[in-house]
C-alpha cells in the first residue's frame, strides 16, 4: 500500500482517500499569504480503479517535493505547511452516475441515465462528513475526467459548497450542456473559486460531429465561467494527444495547479 493512501467504504461505494501534510494543523496561512483553507479533491473514477488514484499521488507527491527543496523555501527560510486531501470514489455505472440529464447515446448503444443528483446526494450527505470528520475551513474540488470531468464541472455549478473544478477532457459536447452553463455561470457566487480545464489537442478531430464540439464547447465554458461572469480564476490547458492519453497525468496536473494556489 502507497504511504498514506488508504481505501475504505462509504455507504457502499469505495473510497481512496490520501492525506498530505500537516491535516490538523492546515489553517495557517503559508509563507506567501495565499488560500489558507485546507484543499480537498473529490474525484470520481470507475470501478476498480486505484491504480488511478495511485498514480495521481506519486506525480503529486514528486511535484510538491520538488518545490519543498532549499531553493523553493521563502525569505524567512521556513517551507510552508501546505496540506490537502484526496479522496478518489468509485461508481459503478459510469455513464449513468456522471450524466446530469439523460441523454442518447452518441457512440454504440450505451445511452446516459442522468442519475448524476444521485451521486451528488451522496458526496453531500455520506462522502463529504466521512473525508472531513476532523477538518474544518475546507475548500472542496469537484474532479474527472471525461464524463466524470463534465459531472465536476456540473457539481460546482449547482452547488456552492465546492470552490472549484478540475475537468480534464470533459465531455463538454454533452447534449444541452452550453445552455445548462450559461444559465448557471450567471447565478454561481464569485470570490476565492478556482476552475482548471484541459483538453488534448486532438480531442475534437473526429467525424463524429457531436463529439467534434467538445473544443468549441470547452473554449465557451471557460469563458463563461471563468471570462464573462468573473466568478472564478482559471486556466485552461492544451495536451498534446488524444483523448486517452494519459488521463492520471492529466489530472495531476489539474489538482497541482490548484494546490499552487494554495500553497502547497
Amino acid at each position: 500500500m502507497m504511504s498514506g493512501l488508504t481505501t475504505v467504504s462509504i455507504q457502499n461505494k469505495t473510497c481512496h482517500i490520501y492525506e498530505h501534510g500537516d491535516i490538523a494543523g492546515s489553517g495557517r496561512k503559508g509563507v506567501t499569504g495565499k488560500d489558507h483553507r485546507l484543499p480537498v479533491f473529490y474525484w470520481g473514477v470507475g470501478e476498480e480503479d486505484r491504480a488511478s488514484a495511485e498514480a495521481a499521488v506519486s506525480y503529486l507527491e514528486s511535484w510538491i517535493s520538488k518545490r519543498r527543496t532549499p531553493d523553493a523555501q521563502g525569505s524567512d527560510g521556513a517551507v510552508s505547511p501546505g496540506a490537502f486531501i484526496l479522496a478518489a470514489y468509485e461508481v459503478e455505472n459510469w455513464n449513468d452516475a456522471f450524466s446530469p440529464w439523460a441523454a442518447p447515446a452518441v457512440f454504440g448503444r450505451d445511452a446516459f441515465g442522468g442519475k448524476a443528483d444521485g451521486t451528488l446526494e451522496w458526496l453531500l450527505h455520506d462522502c463529504i462528513p466521512y473525508v472531513e470528520k476532523n477538518v474544518s475551513e475546507t475548500a472542496r474540488f469537484s474532479v474527472g475526467y471525461s464524463l466524470a470531468g463534465l459531472f465536476g464541472l456540473w457539481v460546482y455549478c449547482e452547488c456552492d459548497l465546492f470552490a472549484g473544478a478540475v475537468s480534464c477532457s470533459g465531455s463538454l459536447w454533452y447534449e444541452g450542456w452550453l445552455d445548462y452553463v450559461q444559465r448557471a455561470a450567471a447565478d454561481r457566487a464569485g470570490g476565492g473559486n478556482y476552475i482548471y480545464l484541459s483538453l488534448g489537442d486532438r480531442e475534437e478531430k473526429t467525424k463524429n460531429r457531436q463529439l467534434a464540439a467538445v473544443g468549441d464547447n470547452t473554449k465557451t465554458v471557460y469563458r463563461l465561467l471563468c471570462g464573462e461572469q468573473g466568478n472564478a480564476e482559471g486556466i485552461l490547458e492544451w495536451n498534446q494527444g488524444g483523448h486517452f492519453s494519459e488521463p492520471d497525468l492529466r489530472i495531476a496536473k489539474g489538482i497541482d495547479w490548484i494546490l499552487k494556489q494554495f500553497d502547497v
